[in-house]
């Protein structure tokens, strides 16, 4: 680089040769979840049901985590499988095993698009 060249190019220059600094970007949290939005009499309904079936509040979940079980343990009667984090298990009396197999492996194959980042 020659002593000519102005001061502005030779910051652009720097610049490009920079390492990146700092943290890199995180996706946004509702990306790998859902985000369900509730009414407030849908909202209240739901704390009045949780309050209903949890009396002791020491014990009782909190409502995002109530609602996480409710939805799981209807996917889990529907599909006729037990439906863990890890896992889908064989529930007595449910499906098949080979059609436990076929939907786990389907499901495998549809969790990593879903956890790609959108650019």
């Amino acid at each position: 680089m020659s002593h000519y060249t102005s001061i502005a190019a030779r910051y652009r220059d720097i610049r490009k040769r920079m390492a990146p600094r700092g943290r890199p970007p995180d996706p946004h949290p509702r990306q790998q979840g859902v985000f369900v939005r509730f009414s407030d009499t849908e909202w209240g309904a739901l704390q009045q049901a949780l309050h209903a079936e949890h009396p002791v509040a020491g014990r009782r979940p909190t409502l995002p985590e109530w609602i996480r079980d409710l939805v799981v343990a209807h996917a889990s009667e529907v599909l006729r499988v037990e439906v863990t984090r890890a896992a889908l298990r064989p529930a007595p009396g449910g499906a098949p095993n080979w059609k436990r197999w076929r939907l786990a492996q389907a499901v495998r194959r549809a969790a990593p698009g879903r956890r790609k980042p959108r650019r």
